[in-house]
């Protein structure tokens, strides 16, 4: 189920600009093979946030490195650690970055993140989290010691193709772990004095939140 109406989301995939050969590579293979990585248009609201921020990123899921060099591209001081559990997803990252000519802003950690976000230093200026969904919540309690006082949170995957809006007992393409995760989490967002955030339908659903 589509979160926006056909006809703008066709027009909204007009609008999109040409990107790099390594991009419109990476976009194709994850198309192909199945792997799960953000709507362009999420890509791109971070890499305003990241043009115009130049933040210390902290990355929760890298896959192939999509999203990482959508931020990336547009980072001069800042940088992004990003961390991915499975070794040869890390790998094809490193090669799309090296060829994307970023890797040198960029640090892949590997392992679980549950696991290694204990020994990041930080302090982190924007995190964003698009791993596994029903850890969100461990995830970002882990990163929020390691934030900055100003920092910005995006979260992917919050509507999760619109099915979060569901009645419960509803056929689902998401399973129903997930889908309670990201309501959970919505409504913990929002309800939240920690953060002030908000809910938007970019690309899967996104959340951004700033620190209270």
């Amino acid at each position: 189920m589509p979160i926006l109406d056909e006809v703008v989301e066709q027009y909204l995939h007009g609008l999109r600009p040409e990107r790099s050969a390594v991009m419109r590579e990476m976009e194709e293979h994850a198309e192909r093979d199945g792997i799960p990585i953000v709507h362009w248009e999420t890509g791109r609201l971070l890499a305003v946030l990241c043009r115009v921020l130049d933040p210390v990123v902290l990355e929760v899921g890298t896959a192939i490195g999509y999203s990482t060099l959508h931020m990336a591209e547009q980072l001069s001081g800042g940088r992004v650690i990003t961390l991915e559990r499975d070794p040869e997803r890390a790998a094809q990252a490193r090669g799309y970055l090296e060829r994307g000519g970023v890797s040198d802003r960029v640090e892949i950690v590997e392992g679980d993140a549950l696991e290694t976000l204990a020994g990041l230093d930080g302090p982190f200026d924007l995190l964003f989290v698009d791993a596994s969904k029903g850890e969100y919540g461990r995830y970002i309690e882990l990163a929020e010691p390691k934030l900055s006082a100003r920092a910005l949170m995006v979260v992917d995957n919050l509507l999760m193709s619109g099915e979060v809006a569901l009645p419960e007992g509803a056929e689902t393409l998401w399973n129903a772990d997930s889908l309670a995760s990201a309501r959970a989490l919505n409504a913990e967002l929002l309800e939240s004095d920690a953060w002030l955030a908000c809910v938007l339908p970019v690309g899967d659903g996104i959340g951004v939140a700033a620190r209270r």
